[in-house]
């Protein structure tokens, strides 16, 4: 089964398989049997999916917007989520934090250093707010060193 081979090598969601199985030439019957078998036997979970994606871009500094974003686009919604946020972000670091400690592992360009931080945090998924207040704070203390 082609749902197999394709989630041995990684998991995915539902639409991403629906999607690579309409590429392969499967028609919508087929893809919808060969999904609801999946889904009946667990090997597609879209739970299970964003459990993993979740943890795993927060352990890249990814921030809570780009998660959202990029799991819609994944067909799931963040709401349907067991336990977002709260079971996924640490209770002792709020989103400036994490933004903040993602900042300080970047290499501050002579030209355009603001900038292209806020840029980067902005590109992470961070507010636009958040990513400034962030980028001043760390800009003011590479000035004070």
């Amino acid at each position: 089964m082609r749902i197999e081979r394709l989630v041995n090598k990684r998991d995915y969601a539902v639409s991403e398989i629906e999607e690579k199985l309409r590429q392969d030439g499967y028609g919508t019957s087929a893809r919808e049997q060969a999904i609801a078998r999946a889904l009946d036997a667990n090997i597609l979970n879209d739970q299970r999916y964003a459990s993993v994606f979740i943890r795993t871009k927060i352990s890249s500094g990814w921030g809570a917007m780009r998660i959202e974003r990029e799991l819609r686009r994944r067909g799931i919604e963040l709401k349907s989520v067991d336990g977002w946020p709260e079971e996924f972000f640490d209770d002792d670091q709020d989103e400036e934090s994490r933004a903040y400690d993602l900042a300080r592992t970047r290499r501050i360009a002579a030209k355009n250093g603001f900038e292209k931080l806020v840029r980067f945090l902005c590109s992470k998924g961070y507010s636009l707010s958040t990513s400034m207040r962030v980028a001043r704070r760390v800009m003011d203390e590479c000035d004070s060193e």
